[in-house]
């Protein structure tokens, strides 16, 4: 980081600056002006007008009616009876109680909802989710900004508008993405200031927690302002491409459909595209919530042309347990079929056979007809040990529609679990799974068939000693 950078920090202005508001404050001089109904102002620190500008640097809507807002660091309040003059159902937290606050609403007949609450306090079980969230002057007081992002993101159902003390908010902007940590009270003699992130690593920590679209609104005297989107913008109205088509959505570590609340795992999306494609081209959602691409690679081609795509992602913050719809498009495309994944409260035992299978007697659909016995490592049918080798049978099926549970693997006529069953396309159906721990050097066959139909021909695959 550059001097220009990191001269903030240790200017003696600004932390003659800060100090002073703190002298302020500790003699019961309110930090925001207040208004009341009839026009009178209560002053405050911070002017009535200063106030104003800020909100007005973003798109906040002016009429909020109907909708849901939070304030986060409300401090005496001035932000949050404005959005409630909009309109809004207003909830105001703070770390430490705002007499002011009170008193004022009272004044004002207001019906904020005052809680005293710490960021690692708030999550979507005890305060709800809001169609618009205010985040001004808080983030660099956090001692886990991220985390903190991450849990204004879960409580988001639209945008988020952060106004945050920056690095290089004075002079020439940095194009580094990084961050200064304050063990003490380098900044400003506070003790509570932890971070001053450049405005680039401002922008990637919003992305990075989960944010679809980041937008900068401005940078000075310090300070930048940053609208975030949880959603994608509009898919165009005559989309020029054809849309992907997605042929599974798994955890990328069991490469099953599964997840868990309590652990940092990441998506994989396996789909098809005729497009040539980067991150910054696909629009991935869950529930209608836009993911950020981490990174997209084309893996193969199909014989006609036709590029076949991994993208991998972290899952949107705020997650209930459950069923999720996974879908995706490009800028230029619509949107492909949907798949669904389950989001559990605790890590399970993984996949286990299905239950009350159909006997084969009960068969009325005509057996799956075997394409190919794979190995996911390297498409050979010779596997050797290795611990991300699974076990693949593609084949052709008339049924649709069909689920995990309404398919059955043998291997040497022994059930296997299925990991994953996805569908890449038309007629064909692929089904992964672990081989059996047990298994012993040699050749061997495999064997499917679904809930309605007999086993197809089997398939052999060789495990290497």
């Amino acid at each position: 980081m550059s001097e220009r950078t990191s001269a903030l920090a240790n200017d003696p202005v600004f932390a003659a600056r800060i100090q002073k508001y703190v002298a302020d404050l500790s003699r019961k001089q309110h930090y925001h002006s207040l208004e009341l109904n009839d026009g009178t102002v209560l002053p405050g620190l911070i002017g009535v007008e200063a106030l104003r500008a800020r909100v007005r640097a973003f798109p906040i809507p002016e009429d909020l009616i109907g909708r849901r807002v939070l304030d986060v660091g409300a401090a005496s309040g001035w932000n949050a009876f404005e959005m409630e003059r909009r309109g809004a159902e207003v909830v105001a937290v703070d770390c430490v109680e705002y007499s002011e606050l009170r008193e004022v609403g009272e004044l004002r007949g207001s019906r904020i909802d005052y809680r005293l609450l710490d960021v690692d306090e708030l999550d979507p079980a005890g305060i709800g989710t809001f169609d618009y969230i205010l985040f001004f002057g808080v983030l660099y007081h956090l001692r886990h900004p991220l985390l903190g992002l991450e849990r204004i993101c879960a409580l988001a159902r639209d945008s988020v508008f952060i106004e945050s003390f920056v690095a290089d908010g004075l002079g020439e902007r940095s194009d580094a993405c990084t961050m200064e940590f304050y063990e003490t009270d380098e900044l400003g003699g506070q003790i509570d200031n932890w971070f001053g992130p450049t405005t680039k690593c401002l922008m990637a920590m919003c992305r990075s927690a989960g944010f679809a679209q980041v937008t900068l609104e401005y940078v000075g005297e310090g300070r930048a302002g940053i609208t975030c989107r949880r959603r994608w913008e509009a898919p165009a109205a005559n989309p020029v491409a054809a849309p992907p088509y997605l042929c599974s959505a798994v955890n990328n570590r069991t490469i099953e459909p599964t997840f868990h609340r309590a652990k940092d795992e990441y998506m994989c999306l396996y789909f098809r595209s005729r497009e040539t494609l980067t991150r910054h081209d696909l629009r991935a959602e869950v529930d209608g919530l836009g993911v950020p691409a981490l990174a997209v690679t084309r893996t193969g081609e199909q014989r006609d042309g036709t590029g076949e795509w991994q993208a991998n992602l972290r899952l949107p913050p705020g997650l209930s347990a459950g069923s999720h719809e996974v879908r995706l498009r490009t800028v230029n495309s619509g949107f492909s079929n949907s798949l669904a994944i389950l989001m559990t409260a605790e890590a399970g035992p993984g996949p286990a056979l299905p239950v009350n299978f159909p006997p084969l007697e009960a068969a009325s659909a005509s057996a799956p007809v075997m394409v190919a016995v794979e190995n996911t490592f390297d498409g050979s049918a010779i596997f050797r040990g290795f611990k991300n080798e699974f076990l693949s049978l593609v084949f052709t099926t008339d049924e649709t529609a069909l689920r995990r549970d309404d398919v059955l693997l043998q291997v040497d006529g022994h059930d296997v679990p299925v990991h994953l069953l996805t569908n890449p396309g038309g007629v064909e159906w692929q089904v992964n799974a672990k081989l059996p721990s047990d298994l012993t050097a040699g050749t061997h066959r495999a064997r499917v068939r679904t809930s309605r139909s007999p086993f197809c021909e089997s398939g052999e695959f060789r495990l290497e000693g």
